[in-house]
């Protein structure tokens, strides 16, 4: 990895449970279906951002049999709170940035971009450009929001699985969110 962000992002990543890869651009979504065709994955709810239909995944979740839906979908209310339907269900978000010294991603929610995309279901994958890796938070927050545009109704800071401690100080995962996070880096 010559990029400094990108191994300092991929080494956060790692110290807060989360895998990650590092991809060229044409095989993003194929190393995004393979890891949730190997954590089990029966449906992917998938932001509807330009990114995912530029790669292709739904098309590459496809031929890996699993379910693609898009944000917003016609899943009913416990569906998409991941009360009802397959277990082992996948949302997948495009962060506006990243904080590559705290493996922290930024999510906006949108019209396209549920806000519970990433924590109703049992696993979280995230398609990164590169190019939005930045050093800190205040870089992360001061770019998210300098642009002029509305801001948005929520910003979630994600940084790694759900854990909690906050029972007799066992942790435990998939207590506020989804159990395993995979961010795939393309380069």
């Amino acid at each position: 990895m010559s990029d400094p962000l990108v191994a300092d992002l991929v080494a956060s990543l790692g110290r807060r449970k989360a895998s990650s890869q590092v991809v060229a651009a044409a095989d993003a979504a194929r190393a995004a279906a393979r890891a949730m065709g190997d954590a089990g994955v029966a449906r992917a709810v998938l932001a509807d951002d330009p990114l995912v239909r530029d790669l292709g995944l739904p098309e590459a979740l496809r031929r890996e049999g699993i379910e693609a839906l898009m944000w917003p979908t016609a899943l009913s209310r416990r569906e998409s709170l991941g009360l009802e339907g397959p277990e082992d269900s996948c949302g997948v978000t495009v962060p506006r940035t990243a904080v590559a010294e705290r493996g922290t991603l930024v999510l906006e929610a949108s019209r396209g971009h549920g806000r519970g995309i990433d924590v109703t279901n049992r696993h979280h994958v995230a398609l990164l450009p590169a190019g939005r890796i930045v050093h800190t938070l205040g870089e992360a927050l001061a770019q998210a929001f300098a642009d002029g545009q509305p801001v948005p109704s929520a910003v979630s800071l994600v940084s790694g699985p759900s854990r909690s401690s906050d029972i007799e100080k066992i942790s435990t995962l998939g207590a506020h969110g989804a159990l395993s996070e995979h961010v795939v880096i393309i380069t």
